[in-house]
């Protein structure tokens, strides 16, 4: 996984990080990959030290905006993340969907199949401002028309809308974000 000048951000503590599955593929719409995903998260925020402040996970790409701590630990988190869920997810995939596993197959440097795109992207969130432009584009994403995937923001069960929207927790723990600003 290539910095990318990621060395300029290690004494930040807040990001909005997004990863997208290899070749836009919807590998998380198979099998119970959304909780793989979710638990994974659950688990490198804890072992990171870090707090979720937002999510949304969609059929083929993630958002979400992190909280390191301590010390900022996003490269570590983000190769556990992956790491773990390309096995995982993968193995959801081989179970239900033998034609996506073929299209997954990549055989390149010792590795066999791809579920990630080889980077990510983050966006350190300096202000408020920023960090709710953020917040509104993860909680709208599912609305989208080409995705329709709940009608209500809050509807959608992958996402913290609901926390933000009515302060019910859901999948993932989240912090609200006026803690840290």
């Amino acid at each position: 996984m290539g910095l990318r000048n990621r060395q300029f951000y290690n004494d930040k503590n807040i990001f909005f990080i997004t990863t997208t599955c290899y070749k836009w593929y919807y590998l998380l719409a198979v099998g119970q990959a959304m909780d793989i995903v979710t638990d994974s998260l659950i688990f490198c925020s804890k072992k990171y030290n870090a707090d979720i402040l937002a999510y949304v996970l969609m059929p083929n790409h993630i958002h979400f905006i992190v909280y390191f701590k301590e010390a900022n630990k996003r490269i570590d988190f983000m190769r556990d993340f992956k790491k773990f869920t390309s096995i995982k997810v993968r193995q959801e995939v081989e179970k239900t969907d033998i034609e996506l596993l073929g299209k997954i197959r990549i055989n390149r440097d010792g590795q066999v199949f791809k579920v990630w795109q080889d980077r990510f992207d983050e966006v350190f969130l300096e202000s408020r401002e920023l960090l709710e432009i953020k917040l509104t584009y993860i909680h709208n994403n599912p609305l989208q028309p080409h995705w329709n995937l709940c009608l209500n923001i809050e509807d959608y069960l992958y996402s913290s809308a609901l926390f933000y929207e009515k302060g019910i927790q859901n999948k993932i723990e989240v912090k609200h974000y006026l803690d840290y600003f």
